[in-house]
């Protein structure tokens, strides 16, 4: 029965090495989610930039256009001043051209503007761009980082496992399916020590004569309140860790 609980024990062990190597796997490194999220803001940034952009060209073009045909108006109106016999008239031509013309400077004026604008964000946009480039580089390297670590983590679980598959060999069919099941259901606890009458799975006293039964260690035993595979901690200090082994019961 001692072999079986060794078997058990070292068996547990080797899944809790193989869980935390799925859990280091499945963990995204703080550098690449970093690099990631800045590089995913920026391109944000640099859409946005290409929206604007945009929005004040088509704004351009439309202006372009009004003074385009403000400038055929002005030439009409120039034309017509030189053909006017009547006062009244001219003098209503000379203000509607004067009127064209402050209408006109200020369409030049705004499209001035726009084109500062468009120089300036096209500025921005060359720049977001160099920073985007510069952030994809990054996040290439942090992905390459995480993928060779994770192909470490591969290998050392296929090692691992191959180490298990030993030992599971060695445990009786009905006692490796209890404690597969049990495993299951306890986020991949089966087997704990009891010290102090305390199971180290569920951290509550077993009644007092069970810890008797344990202490002779003459089968699997099982915590009542958890039903995982139990067994007395000082009996198997040696396949413990040091600093697990040290708080080993101390009582016969």
């Amino acid at each position: 029965m001692r072999e079986e609980m060794i078997n058990l024990i070292k068996l547990q062990e080797i899944d809790l090495k193989i869980l935390a190597i799925d859990k280091a796997k499945e963990e995204f490194p703080e550098s690449l989610k970093k690099a990631e999220e800045a590089l995913t803001q920026k391109k944000e940034e640099y859409q946005a930039l290409e929206n604007e952009i945009e929005e004040i060209q088509f704004k351009r073009r439309k202006f372009e256009e009004e003074l385009e045909q403000e400038y055929q108006r002005l030439k009409k109106s120039q034309t017509r001043l030189m053909e006017v016999k009547a006062q009244r008239e001219y003098q209503a031509l000379l203000k509607e051209i004067e009127e064209i013309k402050k209408a006109n400077k200020q369409r030049e004026e705004e499209l001035l503007q726009m084109m500062e604008r468009i120089e300036a964000l096209q500025k921005d946009k060359e720049k977001l761009a160099q920073e985007i480039q510069e952030l994809e580089k990054k996040v290439a390297e942090e992905r390459a980082k995480y993928e060779a670590r994770r192909a470490e983590l591969d290998k050392e679980r296929e090692s691992i496992w191959q180490e298990r598959e030993e030992i599971a060999a060695k445990i009786p069919a009905n006692l490796l399916k209890r404690y597969e099941f049990v495993k299951s259901r306890r986020n991949g606890v089966a087997v704990v020590p009891v010290n102090n009458a305390v199971c180290d799975g569920c951290h509550m006293n077993i009644p007092p004569q069970l810890y008797n039964e344990l202490q002779r260690d003459d089968k699997v035993y099982e915590c009542p309140i958890c039903q995982r595979i139990i067994f007395f901690k000082k009996a198997y200090a040696e396949l413990l860790p040091p600093e697990e082994a040290d708080s080993s019961d101390n009582s016969s």
